[in-house]
């Protein structure tokens, strides 16, 4: 017998073999049941992350709307706390409130006060004017806050998804008089 019949008898051998075939294509099939679970997995805790980003922003935007003495830096600073444990945020965190006006007389948005936590920039009257169109009609001298959250995501898995930020903009009315700043 030849090299060649040799060779060509021992792969004709290899491929009809069976035995085998069944464990393979479970390692397989278990492989991609993991890998499956392992992305619904990051997905669903993508949109835990987002979801409880929504509700801390709404939160410090019901507490600020709900203020009736003067705000300051302190208070601010302890609204970012307050966001950061309703979101059990695990990153970077940040907060911008900001109280705005409809000026009849110049037809725009203007910015009574600003301030923003973790070295972010305050709005100004130019950086408002450029949210407008998120902002919604207001009656002329009527006030709103504005409150931005931002918060850092760090996905468990590699698979689908990268390091990101979750961030919201909510505008809401004072529900008393309107929030006044104090130095």
């Amino acid at each position: 017998m030849s090299i060649r019949q040799h060779l060509r008898r021992h792969l004709a051998y290899w491929r009809d073999d069976c035995s085998g075939a069944t464990a393979i294509e479970g390692a397989l099939a278990a492989l991609m049941l993991v890998s499956w679970y392992a992305m619904t997995y990051q997905f669903s805790d993508a949109f835990r992350v987002k979801t409880a980003n929504m509700k801390g922003a709404f939160t410090v935007a019901d507490a600020i709307s709900r203020e009736k003495s003067p705000v300051n830096a302190a208070y601010m600073e302890g609204l970012n706390k307050l966001f950061d444990y309703v979101t059990n945020a695990q990153g970077d965190s940040w907060i911008r409130v900001t109280s705005i006006y409809w000026d009849a007389d110049l037809k725009m948005f203007q910015r009574e006060w600003s301030y923003a936590t973790h070295d972010m920039p305050a709005h100004t009257n130019s950086s408002i004017a450029l949210e407008a169109d998120r902002i919604p009609t207001m009656p002329a001298g009527d006030t709103a806050i504005v409150v931005e959250t931002s918060m850092r995501y760090n996905p468990i898995f590699g698979i689908g998804l990268g390091a990101g930020s979750h961030q919201n903009f909510i505008v809401t009315r004072p529900r008393g008089p309107r929030v006044v700043w104090e130095d």
